[in-house]
């Protein structure tokens, strides 16, 4: 069809006179098939921004499944979408099978070898791995981005609802109330839940903003109109204020209450070369304090025993050869 067309736009520069291509060029084009329809929705996935009155991808997924009838599908090739969900639906999900200690270790062979260990070594070391493990868990808790606000999108949905859009600025209303310090948006919060926010006469609701937030009395219109569910305005905003404000107190590395082995931890973070790995840095921290307690290739039975197998790679890499079961393969 391309060599075609290309042959009659020649023709047509050579004569001047232009081919009437509308039998060919104003038909119907076919239907997209099934397989071309999911690649298509697949590789808008990648998408991340859409409008909020716009189908989430999952929507659109669960949709595309269902207004097709795959029995009457014939080709194997378009079925494939369907013959992928149905795997995936109907493969069960891999369980982990641990090997017993005795299958691994020299140390573990007697089957009281638990028994024998020091108590109270036990007990150090079991505060020590709870702290490196803490440790760890709060400096990735720490890296993570913040989250978005959830409850962004309904509000700017009220304000289009109402006509609104151009009125107010989601962002700056986030920004406005977010100045508030936090122990304050605890108690709006609070005395909105306690006095039924929903429910309030537009008397009361003046009366309560005039009580909890007078500094905002520009904003009084916007908060105590319940159209298109608006009464959702202010709820929204301080939930997820809240939100960010334990977000924010999450990201803290170090905070009250913190054992000073979990404090020299951190520090070995916070001290870390900037081309060094948080995870590495730790655990060499760790590994010193380790040492300290016991001998580091003592310390592989202690770990074992504590159930904390996963950590032996981090911190008893170099030591785990001389504990480990040999095992002779036929040649």
């Amino acid at each position: 069809m391309l060599a075609i067309l290309t042959g009659l736009e020649i023709d047509s520069a050579k004569s001047g006179i232009r081919p009437d291509l509308d039998e060919y060029l104003k038909e119907r084009r076919v239907e997209r098939t099934s397989f071309l329809q999911y690649k298509n929705l697949v590789e808008e996935a990648e998408e991340t921004r859409r409008a909020w009155h716009e189908p989430t991808h999952q929507q659109r997924i669960k949709a595309f499944f269902k207004k097709i009838d795959w029995d009457k599908v014939d080709s194997n090739l378009e079925r494939m979408p369907y013959l992928a969900l149905q795997l995936e639906k109907h493969t069960p999900a891999i369980k982990s099978k641990p090997a017993k200690d005795k299958e691994l270790f020299t140390f573990a062979q007697e089957p009281d070898w638990k028994e024998r260990l020091d108590q109270e070594l036990l007990e150090r070391i079991s505060a020590l791995l709870s702290d490196y493990e803490g440790c760890l868990s709060r400096i990735w808790v720490c890296r993570v981005e913040p989250k978005e606000k959830k409850r962004k999108r309904d509000i700017e949905r009220i304000l289009f609802a109402r006509g609104q859009e151009e009125l107010w600025d989601t962002d700056e209303l986030y920004a406005q109330l977010g100045s508030l310090p936090p122990e304050r948006v605890v108690a709006i919060w609070a005395a909105l839940d306690n006095t039924r926010w929903q429910f309030l006469t537009e008397e009361q609701r003046m009366q309560f903003l005039l009580t909890w937030l007078p500094e905002y009395e520009h904003l009084f219109d916007l908060f105590s109109d319940f159209r298109s569910g608006g009464y959702r305005v202010l709820s929204n905003l301080l939930c997820d204020i809240l939100q960010e404000n334990e977000q924010q107190t999450k990201r803290q590395l170090h905070r009250p209450g913190d054992s000073p082995v979990f404090d020299d931890l951190m520090e070995a973070y916070l001290t870390k070369r900037n081309s060094q790995h948080y995870r590495e840095a730790v655990s060499t921290r760790c590994r010193k304090l380790l040492n300290e307690i016991v001998r580091p290739q003592t310390a592989v039975r202690y770990v074992e025993a504590l159930g904390k197998r996963n950590l032996l790679w981090d911190l008893l890499l170099d030591v785990l050869e001389p504990n480990v079961l040999e095992v002779h393969h036929a040649e």
